[in-house]
């Protein structure tokens, strides 16, 4: 019902414009093609009526053109609010097995003596004092060296630059 509807206000659109075109050329007396067309009550016969079935032949072009249904039964009422389908949820997958993060040590001294060498390292405001061996947030301190500290853990190995 609604493309019946919207094609009958096509028609009398077109229908309109197609008078109001024919009559202010025939008042103007001008034409599109350049030459002058004589006013309504001069006109030669025929010529307003030729100008009217050229514009009868537009609207059946227009009319065969939309011979199908322009509007669905799908088509959103203008009149109510309007509501956004809900996004479909992602099928379950499987869980990705969780990579351990290293934490961000900062190595601020390294103290290399004969058999225990000791390093001071800092994640964000705590200091925190190893020696090789220790178990600290992130894994086990396996050297201490002067040029960083080592720890392996969960996550691999990671070799922390002084």
């Amino acid at each position: 019902m609604k493309g019946k509807t919207i094609l009958v206000v096509l028609v009398a659109v077109l229908a309109t414009a197609a008078s109001t075109y024919v009559a202010t050329r025939a008042i103007t007396g001008t034409a599109s093609d350049g030459h002058a067309v004589s006013v309504s009550a001069e006109a030669g016969p025929g010529e307003i009526q030729t100008k009217v079935n050229e514009i009868a032949l537009l609207v059946e072009d227009i009319e065969e053109s939309s011979g199908e249904e322009a509007v669905t039964s799908d088509d959103r009422d203008p009149m109510v609010t309007y509501k956004a389908a809900p996004k479909p949820k992602p099928a379950p997958t499987q869980t990705a097995r969780k990579v351990p993060r290293w934490p961000s040590y900062s190595v601020t001294a390294i103290l290399m003596g004969d058999d225990d060498p000791r390093a001071f390292l800092t994640l964000g405001s705590q200091n925190i004092t190893i020696r090789v061996g220790d178990e600290i947030t992130g894994g086990r301190v396996t050297a201490i060296e002067p040029d960083g500290v080592t720890i392996v853990g969960e996550a691999g190995t990671k070799k922390y630059p002084f």
